[in-house]
């Protein structure tokens, strides 16, 4: 880093020299000195993974895309999907079982075929639980990759009988075949981790609970309250027990009972048994005893069958029972997954329901394949993330990793395998690491970038006399910027605080003398997204019905110091300043860009200036900060999402209160819920109408507050053909050329595009129309 520091000073102190303006455009316009076949890029940061099950961050998802290719690809311009490996394809009738017919000559740079059972392999390990991939959400569509993924959906060793208690000689309830499959509902023992005592049985009509923990700076002790269902009214709280004999008991659970929300998540009650007496708990306040002897499941039957024809599965024959099995008897078992390789060329897949966004998904990172033989000897020696360096990698993609400079650059190579090997005019890609805007701007002049690169930005103080360039791009991106917000710490558990934040804050100011660029956000989904959703919003518009566009969630300081007033914090005035009186010190966390440090300095003006509250500030190198954001190591961290595909799921799929995206500790089991009913339905229309009613139930929980829809601004000089801006920011470097001679000659034909076929139909007979 060092070392970088001190080659850029010299070239900044020399730049006046050289790369003048020229023709209206922004520096050189002459390619000097540098192989035709090069392409110069600069991609901001380190890489965290260059892991495509794992990876999460637009910095490793940018080199992944250029190494590794999925059974579709992105197009040029629209990145609609095209032949990747997968040349023809089939589906049912009800968009939920795939085939994929795979092109024989697909290899992997070792020389290898890519096969089906590489897919195959690939996703499930994305699921797997010990893989822990922040990805794995974006499989959940898959049958039963879910219950798979959350460790819930195991298979019986041997046959078994499941037990009315915990214990050998407990009543039988129900016999299962070796191999079947069950739901984990609970393990025992289990350990009582609050102090609070259980209750002699569920609370009629409480839908509801929270747990509180002990507030030091209250005096508050721990409390399960209780939410009714309906207009009744609900329960008396319930404290922690006296002298706590209850925090830490082992106790054998007896039964499963009836569902409740914990602190917002879905859970259930659980019949207990320990020292102290037995009574009923919910879920969320029993943790792990060690290794359990027993486990709680209920048999499941709805397992893939990959036959559009065949009935959907009955409820299984024990009617719903429950029991209690040896934890020992239980393994993972990824064949209930619905993904299968039928044989090397051939991949078959079942959803758990119609996903429209499926086969876009198919083109992105998470399903792209890797080689078991590769990775897994890796991982039996404790190493698992040394199978992506330059010297081991194995890839499938037009380009593959050459050399990599820690924190330098990584340069990139032509693939000598890859089926369209002969097609590539850009035979090397060198990707700078260089998170500095204004920096990267001075080597774009100077002409040592040909691009700026997906995942840099141009400063915004710059933007005003780059308006007029010719090699200015600018469009609108799939992309939301927010501040997450830890509402698990004080005073940012009250949902009264987080929204006073998001009210003080003027976005319209924000992306008017700041950023110079985007549109102010009052939600999460940018209004520009597809399957249908920028339908529904024109539509709400017109009906005066968009509510996001209403004024209660725009900016409104006075209603925000109402609301930091409500929560405790009375703000006064202190000659010409505001102070809350009694509000805590408060920190928000950046990664390093002068972008994202002139914006925390503005809201953190806004902040004082409305609420009397004061901010400090701290920016991290990229790495470090994602380190600090999944330990939870942040009080406003200051992020954004990029679209994995053009539906409103992506975004909000990250709410959900399983989400690992989800770092907030934010949960509301209605969300969970409404998202659920919104992917189940059917017609699109309603569909996209349920998920924009989702996503108002998010914005009420304030767990992220939205600052803006990104507008991608870019530089790419003249010389690079084939290159078309979208809204997904996303460039395939298989697509471009350089033209050194580009004043002196058209730009000749793009390279050819290989349209993805309508797909045949599966469960018809040959020939048959669709219905």
């Amino acid at each position: 880093m060092n070392h970088r520091g001190t080659a850029l000073g010299a070239l900044l102190a020399t730049l006046a020299a050289c790369a003048g303006d020229g023709e209206g455009y922004v520096g050189t316009t002459a390619r000097t000195g540098k192989d035709a076949a090069t392409f110069y890029v600069n991609n901001g940061e380190e890489p965290e993974y260059l892991d495509p099950g794992k990876a999460v961050d637009s910095v490793s998802i940018a080199l992944l895309q250029q190494m590794f290719e999925g059974l579709t690809t992105y197009g040029a311009g629209d990145l609609r999907p095209v032949q990747g490996v997968a040349t023809r394809w089939e589906r049912s009738d009800d968009n939920r079982i795939f085939r994929f017919h795979l092109r024989p000559e697909a290899r992997w740079s070792d020389g290898k075929p890519v096969t089906a059972h590489d897919f195959e392999y690939a996703w499930k390990r994305v699921l797997r639980p010990s893989t822990a991939s922040l990805a794995a959400t974006n499989l959940h569509v898959l049958k039963n990759g879910e219950l798979f993924n959350l460790g819930k959906l195991k298979a019986l060793r041997e046959a078994a009988t499941l037990r009315a208690a915990p214990r050998p000689d407990a009543p039988p309830a129900l016999s299962l075949p070796r191999g079947a499959f069950v739901v984990v509902l609970g393990q025992s023992p289990a350990r009582v981790t609050s102090a609070v005592p259980p209750l002699a049985a569920p609370p009629p009509g409480v839908a509801s609970v929270t747990y509180a923990e002990p507030d030091e700076q209250t005096g508050a002790g721990e409390r399960l309250s209780f939410g009714a269902a309906g207009s009744a009214p609900a329960p008396a709280p319930v404290d922690a027990a006296a002298g706590g004999a209850w925090r830490g008991a082992e106790v054998a659970l007896l039964a499963a009972g009836p569902p409740v929300a914990c602190n917002g998540a879905a859970d259930r009650w659980f019949e207990i048994e320990g020292p102290q007496g037995r009574g009923f708990l919910p879920g969320c306040l029993l943790g792990p005893a060690g290794d359990a002897a027993y486990a709680l499941v209920a048999p499941h039957a709805s397992l893939p069958t990959y036959d559009p024809a065949a009935p959907r599965p009955s409820p299984p024959s024990g009617g719903g029972v429950t029991g209690f099995v040896a934890a020992s008897e239980l393994v993972e078992d990824d064949t209930a997954v619905g993904v299968r390789a039928r044989d090397d060329l051939t991949l078959e897949v079942e959803l758990e329901q119609p996903t429209p966004y499926f086969t876009d998904l198919t083109s992105f990172v998470t399903l792209f394949p890797v080689r078991r033989d590769v990775i897994e000897p890796f991982e039996a020696r404790g190493e698992p993330e040394l199978w992506f360096r330059a010297e081991n990698i194995v890839v499938n993609g037009p380009y593959q990793l050459d050399e990599w400079k820690f924190r330098y650059e990584i340069t990139m190579k032509r693939n000598p395998a890859y089926w369209a090997h002969d097609a590539l005019r850009i035979h090397r890609i060198v990707w700078m690491e260089i998170a500095q805007y204004n920096a990267t701007l001075q080597l774009y002049k100077a002409g040592d970038l040909d691009y700026l690169g997906d995942n840099s930005e141009l400063p915004y103080d710059h933007l005003g006399w780059l308006s007029g360039k010719k090699d200015l791009r600018r469009i609108e991106y799939l992309s939301t910027v927010y501040y997450e917000v830890n509402t698990a710490k004080p005073p940012l558990d009250d949902a009264r605080v987080r929204w006073a934040l998001n009210l003080a804050i003027d976005k319209r100011e924000l992306v008017e003398k700041v950023t110079r660029v985007g549109k102010p956000a009052t939600h999460y989904v940018p209004d520009i997204t597809g399957s249908g959703y920028a339908e529904q919003v024109a539509e709400d518009r017109a009906r005066g019905a968009d509510p996001f566009a209403s004024p209660e969630v725009g900016h409104d300081p006075a209603r925000a110091r109402a609301l930091l007033g409500e929560a405790g914090y009375e703000i006064v005035r202190e000659g010409d300043e505001l102070r809350a009186k009694g509000f805590p010190p408060l920190e928000v966390l950046y990664n390093t860009g002068e972008g994202h440090g002139q914006v925390a300095v503005a809201i953190q003006d806004m902040w004082k200036r409305h609420l009397g509250i004061s901010a400090t500030l701290r920016n991290e190198e990229w790495r470090v900060m994602l380190k600090n954001l999944r330990d939870g190591n942040f009080q406003v961290i200051r992020l954004a999402w990029y679209a994995d595909y053009n539906h409103p799921q992506t975004w909000l799929g990250n709410f959900l209160s399983y989400s690992p995206n989800n770092r907030s500790g934010w949960a509301d089991a209605e969300f969970d819920e409404e998202l659920r009913r919104a992917a189940a339905i059917a017609d699109p229309r309603e569909s996209i109408r349920r998920f924009r009613a989702a996503e108002r139930r998010a914005l009420d929980g304030m767990c992220r507050i939205p600052l803006y829809f990104e507008e991608k601004s870019t530089l790419v000089k003249p010389w690079v053909r084939g290159f078309i801006p979208n809204a997904r920011n996303t460039q395939l470097v298989k697509w471009l050329w350089i033209d050194p001679d580009w004043q002196h000659r058209p730009a000749g034909e793009p390279p050819q595009v290989l349209e993805l076929p309508p797909p045949g139909r599966l469960g018809a007979a040959p020939g048959a129309p669709p219905p």
